[in-house]
This record gives structure tokens, sequence and C-alpha cells, in this order.
């Protein structure tokens, strides 16, 4: 009933409503917007980056699993340059190379390996979760910022009683209207923030697990092969 009456005075539409707003609250409707726009940004593109690392890192594994024990997997790793479990591959044999069978003992030489592995597994688990952090920062924090428009409209409203002596909708609807406006801008901006954050963060972890799973089957692979 009060957003009907709202947008009847505000001209019928919530950009009315907007444009209507004080200059404080469109500061915070546009910091809003950018933070919503960047979000988006975000999760459209760590989804897409993500989906072409499962998608090759499934590839990757399977061709893997086909080649004979003694076969060279570089080659198969080259056709796979998106995956990180080719990359992580590469670092452990990288790091046996370096430490050829005579010079050290064999478990040195796979201990070698494992940290390799797990230290590019890292590093590329630091990459893919670039901008992440900002969705979990714009989850957190514009909610707050739409209760900072929310009471500054309530506020206006007040001031806006005391100047005009009347508590009429007509008085207090331009304070009213920006402090639910931001609310509803804040809320905007978090959601999405919050759900595509919690997503996201779960298939990172699922990539670091699989990175994981595959350089404990890398190095067993490798030491059937010696044995």
């Amino acid at each position: 009933m009060v957003i009907g009456a709202l947008l009847q005075i505000g001209g019928g539409s919530i950009p009315a409503l907007v444009l209507q707003s004080g200059p404080f609250g469109k500061v915070i409707l546009l910091l809003l917007l950018a933070m919503s726009v960047y979000t988006w940004a975000i999760i459209w593109n760590r989804s897409r980056v993500l989906s072409g690392v499962e998608r090759a890192d499934r590839d990757f594994r399977s061709a893997f699993r086909r080649l004979p024990p003694s076969a060279d997997f570089r080659l198969v790793a080259d056709q796979h340059p998106r995956s990180l479990l080719a990359r992580v591959a590469i670092a452990g044999q990288r790091a046996l190379d370096q430490h050829p069978p005579g010079a050290s003992s064999a478990a040195m030489r796979y201990e070698i390996a494992q940290r390799a592995m797990d230290r590019t597994a890292n590093e590329e688990s630091v990459l893919l979760e670039k901008g992440i952090g900002f969705l979990g920062t714009t989850g957190s924090v514009s909610p707050f910022i739409g209760l900072m428009g929310t009471v500054w409209g309530v506020m206006t409203a007040f001031m806006d009683i005391g100047t005009q002596g009347s508590a009429s909708l007509v008085v207090v609807a331009p304070g009213i209207a920006e402090a639910l406006i931001t609310t509803i801008a804040g809320l905007a901006a978090a959601i999405p923030a919050v759900v595509g954050y919690n997503h996201l963060l779960g298939r990172l972890r699922d990539v670091a697990h699989s990175a994981g799973e595959f350089a404990n089957e890398f190095l067993e692979r490798r030491i059937r092969e010696t044995s």
C-alpha cells in the first residue's frame, strides 16, 4: 500500500523515484550499481574460466590414464593447455627429471616431486581465485551501504516533517522512497555476490581436491614404472 502510494507520487515508476532521490541517495545507488555490475562480470568470467579448466582436466585425466605406463605424457599435456592437472603433472615430471634415480633416493625424489606439484597447484589455484574475494566483500558490505542510504532517507523524511510541519505522505514520500530504494539496491547487490562467492569457492575446492588426488595418482604410476 505504501509502495503503491510512493509510486503514484513519484510518477508511477521506480526510475522516477530514483531521480527524485537526493544527491546522497544517488551516490549510494551509483556505488551499489557499480559493485553489482562488477560482481556479475566476475561471476561470468570465473564461471567461464572454471568450466574450461574442469573440462580440460577431465579430458587430460582420461587421456593420461589411457597411456601405456612407460609412455611420455607431455604431448598429451600440450594438447590440453587449459588443464590444471597437465601443469601439475609437468611440474612433477620436471622435478623427477632433475633428480635422477642414481643421484637421490626414491623417497627423496618423490617427496621433491610432490612438493613441486603441490606448489604448482597452489599457484594455479591463486590465479583461478582472481576477483572472487571481491564477491565476498560485496556480499558483506552492500547491505550496510544500503542501510546507510536507508538511515539517510529516514532522516531526510523527519527533517521534511520538521520543515513542513506536516507528516503527510506527500511530505515524507521522498525520504521514505530514498530509504526503500537504497535498501533494495543493497540487497540486490549482496545476494548474487554471496551466492556466486559460495558457488565459485565450492568449484575451486573441487578443482584443488582433484589436483591433489591426481598428484598422488601420478606419483603412484611413476613408482610402479621404476619398481
